[in-house]
């Protein structure tokens, strides 16, 4: 005979639904704190960067879209214009080696660049000035005289073209003045007297505890290669060994190369420096001793150095081709202390390729100040770099803000909706260093604080050369220190993370590949994010709220259709 089931009280059915509601509500609650905290937000666009200038509104074409910068010089110039065509952005798997990353963008670039080459031959007043693959563009000149808007949006309209933008020029970071204490030439006498052997240093590398490095790997960036691109490097100085610097190596000048505004590599240029920036940061990066003081925190790293900028200056098509041919020259670090002003997303697509194709990019943030930043620096993938005094203090020029995803003109879903800048500070005033002629010279700004960071990594790398991008930031920012006085719990716009501590980067760095060959790790690392609310606590925490809350409820509607079935 079948049991005969009671039918639901009022009081059940009420705390059911309250129940119901409860768990609603709260996930309801939960999800867009989640989603915000991690960047992972709904959205319908599509990562990667459209080639378009910061600020300026574009028009439309039935394909690609022309920025207005662009369209003025067309309406107004006379003579030859350049004009940057972007294309579409080949897809890296996430399982692709940094090698086959760099192949498919190459395949790609190729592939896509092709029936675009042959329309633009079939068009008068129009030629190919250079071809790119780190980001997949072309560089077309353009004559203004024959050429008229409307032909140019037929151009923008050819599939794959995406976007089309002024060949726009970077700079190296005006240099700032400098005020508050320690603003005078900070000469290097820190002595390292708990080494075998007491040497002269250079205040930066003391602040970042370089020697200690030195000392227990045994390392000073043995069989590293960073690639500084710059205004070109005095090889001749007794400071600067650059890599393959003698014309009699097989490979020279495998760490030389100039490119003109195009993008084209010079033929036949010897290492020179159009200015003295250059030579400045590449001995901060790798200089000797030669000084009597250790200039360089890794003087044994591999230095390469592509001169894109002429005296102070540089354009798109030049830091590309730089760029690329730092990764052709297998460089693990890029390190730029150059930029343009506020978020210019055509710098997007060439820093994150190059960081899956295998390299490191470091950049400067800039000397604009509170409230500012430089592109590439303020590229999420980059390591943004600001400036402190030798005592900790931040440098009133130091730039850094909190970016928002949406300050780009085309947002990157992957992304988080905000993060902030710069990612770490580094010795930045009155930075003593090598300059072009032989000699030595104080110079302030986060140009000067990039290569310290640059030249970090480097020792980083030789003591764990198998070490990821991932494992390298993690660890970099995971270990940063601020002076007393600031919090340090908390990332903030003046020091980011913190001062970087170069000895401890390279210990956690070393565990965690430790922990990983030995399988205590599974690979993955916990990443320091640019935000200061790591996506996985945040959601355990509201999973675990619902769970509570959803099993605290349920025990009382238990108990009340108990009590209502007793009575």
């Amino acid at each position: 005979m079948a049991a005969h089931r009671a039918a639901p009280t009022a009081g059940a059915v009420r705390l059911l639904t309250v129940t119901l509601v409860c768990l609603l509500v709260t996930t309801a609650l939960l999800t867009p704190a989640l989603a915000a905290s991690s960047g992972f937000e709904p959205t319908t666009a599509a990562d990667g960067g459209t080639g378009m200038v910061q600020g300026q509104t574009t028009a439309g074409s039935a394909n690609g879209t022309i920025h207005t910068d662009v369209e003025d010089s067309i309406e107004s110039a006379t003579g030859t214009i350049e004009v940057v065509l972007r294309l579409e952005e080949a897809t890296i798997p996430a399982d692709a080696t940094e090698t086959e990353a760099e192949r498919l963008l190459e395949d790609h670039a190729a592939e896509t660049q092709e029936s675009l080459l042959e329309h633009v031959a079939d068009t008068p007043g129009v030629s190919v000035e250079s071809e790119f693959w780190l980001t997949n563009a072309v560089l077309l000149e353009v004559d203004a005289d024959r050429i008229d808007l409307e032909t140019l949006e037929l151009l923008a309209a050819a599939d794959p073209v995406e976007a089309v933008h002024e060949n726009f020029e970077l700079s190296v970071p005006e240099e700032p003045t400098v005020d508050g204490t320690n603003s005078t030439a900070e000469m290097p006498v820190d002595g390292d007297e708990t080494s075998a052997t007491t040497r002269l240093t250079t205040p930066g590398i003391a602040q970042l505890n370089a020697p200690a490095v030195w000392d227990s790997y045994d390392t000073r960036g043995d069989g590293v290669r960073v690639a500084v691109l710059d205004t070109g490097v005095d090889a001749d100085h007794p400071s600067i060994d650059l890599h393959t610097e003698d014309p009699s190596d097989p490979t020279y000048p495998g760490g030389w190369a100039e490119f003109d505004a195009a993008g084209e590599r010079v033929e036949g240029s010897t290492p020179h420096d159009s200015g003295t920036h250059g030579t400045h940061v590449s001995g901060t990066v790798a200089g000797n001793a030669a000084s009597g003081a250790q200039i360089g925190v890794a003087p044994d790293a591999e230095l390469l150095h592509g001169l894109v900028l002429h005296e102070t200056s540089g354009s798109f098509a030049q830091i590309i081709a730089g760029m690329e041919w730092a990764l052709e020259e297998d460089a693990d670090v890029i390190s730029m202390s150059l930029g343009s002003t506020g978020t210019q997303s055509a710098l997007i697509d060439p820093v994150q390729n190059a960081v899956d194709s295998g390299a490191v990019v470091v950049a400067a943030i800039g000397n604009d100040g509170e409230e500012t930043s430089n592109s590439p620096g303020n590229v999420y993938e980059a390591i943004s770099v600001g400036a402190v005094h030798a005592d900790g203090t931040v440098a009133s020029f130091s730039g850094g803000e909190t970016i928002d995803r949406s300050d780009w003109t085309h947002e990157q879903a992957s992304w988080p909706s905000s993060y902030v800048v710069p990612d770490v500070v580094a010795h930045g005033v009155a930075v003593f260093s090598a300059v072009p002629g032989g000699g030595y010279q104080p110079m302030p700004g986060t140009s000067m604080a990039t290569p310290h960071v640059s030249g970090t990594i480097a020792l980083m790398l030789s003591a764990e050369p198998d070490a990821t991008a991932e494992e390298i930031s993690t660890a970099l920012y995971g270990t940063t220190w601020k002076p007393d006085g600031a919090d340090a719990d908390t990332m903030d716009t003046r020091y980011g993370h913190g001062i970087v501590d170069a000895k401890a980067a390279t210990d956690a760095l070393v565990d965690t590949r430790e922990a990983i060959d030995t399988g205590s790790a599974d690979g993955a690392t916990e990443t320091e994010s640019k935000t200061t609310a790591p996506y996985s606590q945040l959601f355990a925490a509201g999973v675990s709220v619902i769970v509570v809350l959803v099993a605290a409820v349920t025990l009382l509607a238990a108990r009340s259709v108990s009590r209502e079935t007793e009575h």
